[in-house]
Order: structure tokens, then sequence, then C-alpha cells
């Protein structure tokens, strides 16, 4: 016997009862008696019942009056009626309270052993079939990464708990919206739905690499894998997506592509450098002893001051690069970061001399979700060039602000603004990258610098879209493990 059933024999004639115990038991069955309604109550409430022999005349009770009861009291078993006569009204009465089958007296052992073995054998497959379904779910429940089913027009069906906990979005918010619309970022939407395309007309799209926009507006990279799903006629009806998250691995990737370039740029410019201090050194020696020689001609100290000028930017020039290229070691300690950027806005008191700008701040409470562990000397170089870049930017009157305030539960928020054009879209997608700059003069590295120490303290930057459509504005997180206790 493959599937052991647990039995519930009601009937009354002890006879009835044994021989159908031994035909029961022989096929390896587990036999429970009652010989009424009352005693039957008892022994379904307290077993797992599979499949219930029920004579349809008890001393206390009839089969038609018990049937719906045995049913809210074994949902999950099966109920064949054992009678010794039969009419149709009762036949039709006893399948329509739920009975599977109708065996008449004297029973038939071949009949009965084959009726058991049918149900025996269903609840067999359906176990599996429930064991199959709890394993698809805990998977989906547990895998680390995304399952996604779209409809064939694309539509979301159906996404797991991962890709809930790393986009934000809910299935009940999301069910029946168009993928492609709803969590996709609008300059890629059209080259994956060629993919979605593809993929429902059985071509090859595993292994590409596609962003998702996450509920909060970022993107996370996502490497897929791609099939259809077919009903028991072979039709295509949904397309399944298993996506890895691969976000942290591009990242870790670029930053080490990143280092090593960096490192070349480093060995290069500390060559470069020493070897160009070296020729400075000897040039602003020689401009001071000209100097000397040319106190009584004023327009040619003019040129030789035009030339310090020019040795002094030269100089300036290397140890941005050797900056930009040295390796970040941050000194922590305890500080506010309003008290940095009000700092940084009093030293810069000469650059916006005789100029209409004004500077405000924002703080969530008092201030003290602004209290951080940071590299003191390195937020000040941060906020510095972002207010040094508005200053430059912007025509009079120049208006920055700064807001600070706690982020959910994992971040501390701030958003650095001005009123000046703005950056168009070339400036907000380039403007991190090393050696870009819209101004005559520069190297272009201040906000890859900038860029980088922010990452060092495990932060973020990025450009946002401004309140109002105007001006520039700059949005820096940094997680809340940094923050003072």
């Amino acid at each position: 016997m493959d599937y052991e059933l647990t039995i519930l024999l009601v009937e009354d004639d002890p006879d009835t009862r044994g021989n159908l115990c031994d035909i029961l038991e022989m096929d390896g069955h587990r036999v429970l008696v009652a010989s009424s309604t009352a005693t039957a109550r008892e022994l379904v409430n307290e077993d797992q019942i599979g499949l219930i022999l029920l004579d349809r005349h008890l001393p206390d009770g009839s089969a038609d009056e018990f049937l719906p009861e045995l049913h809210r009291l074994a949902p999950g078993a099966e109920i064949i009626v054992v009678t010794g006569y039969a009419d149709m009204d009762s036949t039709i009465a006893a399948f329509r309270e739920g009975a599977v089958d109708y065996i008449l007296k004297p029973i038939n052992p071949g009949v009965l052993r084959k009726s058991v073995a049918r149900i025996a054998k269903r609840r067999q497959i359906e176990g599996e079939l429930a064991r199959e379904q709890q394993f698809a779910d805990e998977i989906l429940e547990t895998a680390e990464a995304v399952v996604l089913v779209l409809d064939l027009e694309g539509n979301i069906i159906r996404f797991n708990p991962y890709f809930e906990r790393i986009s934000g979005w809910k299935l009940t918010d999301c069910a029946g919206l168009d993928w492609f619309d709803a969590c996709l970022p609008s300059r890629e939407r059209e080259a994956i739905r060629e993919v979605f395309l593809d993929t429902k007309e059985h071509i090859e799209t595993s292994g590409s690499i596609h962003p998702i926009l996450t509920r909060d507006g970022h993107e996370r990279q996502i490497r897929w894998s791609n099939t259809t799903l077919k009903d028991d006629q072979s039709r295509t009806y949904a397309v399944l997506a298993v996506g890895v998250d691969v976000t942290d691995l591009l990242a870790a990737q670029e930053r080490a592509l990143q280092s090593e370039r960096l490192a070349t740029i480093g060995r290069t410019i500390t060559g470069l450098a020493h070897e160009s201090r070296n020729a400075l050194q000897r040039i602003q020696a020689g401009l001071e002893m000209l100097e000397l020689e040319l106190g009584d001609r004023p327009e040619a100290l003019r040129d030789v001051d035009s030339i310090q000028r020019a040795t002094h930017d030269l100089n300036n020039l290397l140890e941005e690069v050797r900056s930009f290229a040295a390796p970040i070691h941050l000194q922590l300690e305890e500080t506010s970061l309003p008290e940095i950027w009000r700092r940084v806005w009093r030293h810069l008191e000469v650059a916006r001399s005789g100029r209409d700008a004004t500077f405000t701040e924002r703080l969530e409470g008092d201030g003290k979700g602004c209290l951080l562990r940071l590299d003191v000397l390195r937020m000040e170089q941060v906020f510095r060039n972002l207010i040094e870049n508005s200053l430059a930017a912007t025509e009079d009157p120049v208006r920055i602000e700064i807001r600070c305030q706690k982020h959910g539960e994992d971040h501390v928020h701030i958003i650095v603004s001005d009123n000046g054009p703005g950056l168009n879209v070339e400036q907000r997608e380039k403007v991190f990258e090393p050696f870009y700059t819209t101004k005559s003069t520069g190297t272009g590295l201040g906000m890859s610098i900038v860029s980088r120490i922010v990452e060092a303290h495990h932060g973020t930057i990025h450009v946002a879209d401004p309140d109002d459509g105007q001006g520039a504005k700059f949005e820096l997180r940094f997680p809340l493990s940094m923050r003072i206790s």
C-alpha cells in the first residue's frame, strides 16, 4: 500500500464492523470504529481522519442527518455511505451532502478496496501537490532573488517578497499595473519592452542587466533570466522573469576599477608634482631675485606678479589632482554638521564680499539629528565646494539653503539648494565625473572629490529635482550608524 489512510468506520452491526476492519487493515489502513453518531463525534475530534465509512442507519441517527455535521467536524475527510438498501432519492441526497461514493450491503470486498484505493491514491496525489506548492511558496518567500510574473500585455500578475524588500513596492498596490511604466526608469522602458516581446516569442533573452526603479526613486541593477509559462494546452499565458540584484557587485567592480585608475593617476601625478614643484621653486626663486632688481620699474614688477600668480595657480592645480588621486583616510570625530557648513560660510566671506548673498538653514527639531561621527576637514571640503559652486553659478541675489533632517530610521538627509540656473541634462549626468567642468578654468575634479568623500563616509550624493523647478539641488545621505548615540 503506497498511502495509508486513517479510516473511521461508523457501523452498528458487530459482524459487519469486524469484516470491514479485516478488509481495510489488510491493505495497511488504520481503522477506528464507532457504533453510533455520538462515538463518531468523539473520534472525529480526536484524530486526523482521511476517510469515513458511514452506515446509513444508526441507532441514534441517520446518514442523511449526520452528513452535514461530519463535514463540519472533519472538513478534510472523504465520506462513503454504506447501506443495506438504496433508492435514487437517498443516493442523490447523499451525493449532494458531499458523499464521494455509495456502497450497498452485503459489501463486495473488491468493490470496497477499489473505492478506498482510489481515494487513497487521490489523497496521495493531493498531498504531493500540497508539498510541492509549499516548497514553491517557501522558495518564493525565502529566495534572495526577484521572481516576477507578467501577463502577455506586460501587466504585473505577481512578484515575491524579496522584490518588495529591495524595491519598496507592494504587490497589493502594483497588481494589474503596467510593469514598464510603474517600476522601470523612463529611459529604459522601450529597450526592456523589446526584451519582453522577444521572450514572448521564445527568443533567448537571459543574462541581460536592466535596472528597476524603487519606490523612493532610486535604481537597482538586476540581472534577469526570462522564460514563458504555459497552460495545459501548451499555450503561453505569462512571462516569468527571475532576477539577481547585482547593484552592489557592479558598484564594487566600479570602485575597484576607479581605485585602479586613481592609483595609476596618483603614481603619475606624484612624479609629475615632484618634478614640477622643483621647477616651480626655481621659477619662484628667480622671480624673487628679479623683483629685487626691478624695484624701480613698476610695469615690470606687475609682469613679475602675474607670473607669480600663474605659478601659484599651477601649484594649486597639481595639489588638487594629487588630492583627487590619493586614498581617502578618514579621521572621524563627533561633530555637528551645521557647525561645519556655518564655518565654511564664514570662511567664504571674502569670496562673497560685495554681493547680495544670503544663507539659510532648516533643521529638524533642535538639530540633534545632524550630529554624526565625521571627518571634519573632509566635510568642510564638501560644503565649501557645493557653496562655492552656487556662488559662482548664481547671479545676485544669491539664495543658498541647507536642510537637515532624519530620513526614516536609517539615514540623515541633507539638501543643499540655490536659486541659480540649475543643471541641464548633461550636467546632471556628468557632474560627478572626474575632469568634467563647464568653467573656463579649473580641473573639473571638485565634485568628483566631493562624491568620493561622501562615499568614504558610507553616504550618497545625487542631483535632485528642485522644489520649484528653479536652481540646483543636491541631496546627501549619511547612515545613522555614524550618528552620535
